[in-house]
């Protein structure tokens, strides 16, 4: 049975059977020749990476953008191996980005995408003051033991199943906890760096020190979902120390909230692009 052949293939092929025939007019080959035009058709990325981002070029330069964002294609560059398109959300909302075919645009992109066209609805209620908690990633410069820093925990529920989360650690530095109240989770905005999550992985185990070794990474663990307003620049993302971000601690449970996140599309107040809203109670 022949392979089905998708909707952004079927797409591309028109594009390049009207490019060949567009050359051929021109050339003056065959002057008689009727050129249909194909127009513009929405995709979505249905895949990234294991590290939850697609990549694509603006411009010259490489950029990532992430599961499910809404694209319209428009055309094939001069060598036919590349689409062009505009990007519909996202940091690089209203540019033009291309992706290259083989390999990528036939394998990431699809004409359907499971978007949930509402913010999710989360909550975070506040847990217990960590005085000794104890990080199993980070160590002490100077014993080269397990860091050991105060924590202020949390509970995070998301889609009926919650995780453990801090939300600060340094109470001299003004970094206080989020407060209570309502907040918005935005769109990833752009892949963090991975200094910051690569060392938190699932199935380590504990060295003679306590501290973790060995195991795997995290899936999706540089995307970051930014909390609004964004005066201080807090997230949500997986580590096990904070500094008043919405920590995940429990992070081998972070592909299914990404998953769960990703999906939704909502406006928030100032007319962003949201995931979901965060009700905070102390």
């Amino acid at each position: 049975m022949p392979e089905q052949v998708s909707k952004v293939q079927e797409w591309i092929n028109k594009k390049r059977a009207e490019k060949e025939k567009t050359t051929t007019t021109l050339q003056g080959n065959n002057n008689t020749t009727k050129i249909k035009i194909v127009g513009a058709m929405t995709a979505y990325v249905n895949k990234v990476g294991q590290d939850g981002w697609v990549t694509i070029k603006v411009g010259e330069e490489y950029k990532s953008i992430y599961k499910y964002t809404k694209l319209t294609l428009t055309e094939l560059d001069k060598s036919g191996k590349r689409v062009i398109f505009t990007i519909e959300e996202g940091a690089f909302k209203g540019q033009k980005g291309s992706m290259i075919i083989e390999g990528g645009a036939v394998d990431y992109l699809s004409d359907t995408a499971t978007i949930i066209n509402e913010a999710a609805k989360i909550t975070l209620k506040y847990g217990k003051r960590e005085k000794n908690w104890k990080s199993n990633i980070r160590t002490n410069l100077n014993t080269r033991m397990p860091l050991i820093i105060e924590q202020q925990l949390a509970i995070l529920t998301i889609n009926n199943f919650s995780v453990v989360v801090t939300l600060n650690s340094e109470w001299n530095s003004g970094r206080k906890p989020l407060k209570k109240g309502t907040y918005e989770i935005g769109l990833p905005d752009f892949p963090h760096s991975q200094e910051y999550t690569q060392a938190y992985k699932v199935g380590g185990k504990p060295n003679q020190n306590g501290t973790l070794v060995g195991g795997n990474i995290v899936k999706y663990h540089t995307v970051w979902f930014p909390i609004y307003p964004l005066s201080e620049q807090r997230y949500i993302h997986i580590g096990h120390i904070s500094h008043g971000c919405v920590t995940i601690i429990d992070y081998h449970k972070y592909p299914e909230i990404h998953d769960y996140l990703i999906k939704h599309r909502g406006k928030g107040k100032n007319g962003n692009n949201i995931v979901a809203t965060l009700q905070v109670d102390e």
